[in-house]
């Protein structure tokens, strides 16, 4: 099985498919991810550990990803603008009517909505999970809120 800790820059996602990871959602950036939305979403993804990933949409290798135990992925942060759940390396945060992302390690937050600091910006990965906004940034392209041109992904497994 894949494990890596920390964030990933230009994952293969070959190396997933042969290691027991399945992608159980992908979509582009000008995709809304509402309420009901990411409730489908989990519901698809619903094994133990979830891959977040990232990738301009004519690329196959994603610009950017974190793995986590599905708890630590989906920690709860309500719409605190710095608040993140440091596990396996990354800092998570989650509300599915606010946003979703991830940051390296301990590194800090501004959320308003999305996670707008630049501190390691290639590092950064922020979903919009309300009904005005796609996504926006995948590590330090940012903007992406109606990007049709970016893609976002999910991954899970068990293993």
């Amino acid at each position: 099985m894949y494990w890596v800790s920390g964030t990933i820059l230009n994952l293969d996602p070959d190396l997933l498919t042969s290691k027991q990871w399945t992608q159980c959602y992908s979509g582009t950036y000008a995709d809304y991810l509402t309420s009901s939305v990411v409730s489908t979403i989990l519901a698809q993804c619903n094994k133990a550990k979830l891959l977040l990933a990232c990738k301009p949409v004519a690329n196959s290798v994603y610009t950017l990803a974190a793995m986590g135990l599905r708890d630590d992925v989906l920690y709860d942060c309500g719409t605190s603008s710095t608040c993140t759940n440091v596990a396996n390396g990354v800092g998570w945060y989650f509300n599915n009517a606010y946003s979703w992302g991830f940051v390296s390690g301990g590194d800090a937050v501004t959320r308003n909505s999305c996670d707008t600091a630049s501190t390691n910006a290639t590092a950064r990965l922020c979903w919009h999970t309300s009904s005005s906004y796609g996504g926006y940034r995948c590590g330090s392209t940012i903007g992406l809120n109606s990007a049709t041109t970016w893609e976002r992904a999910i991954w899970h497994t068990d293993s």
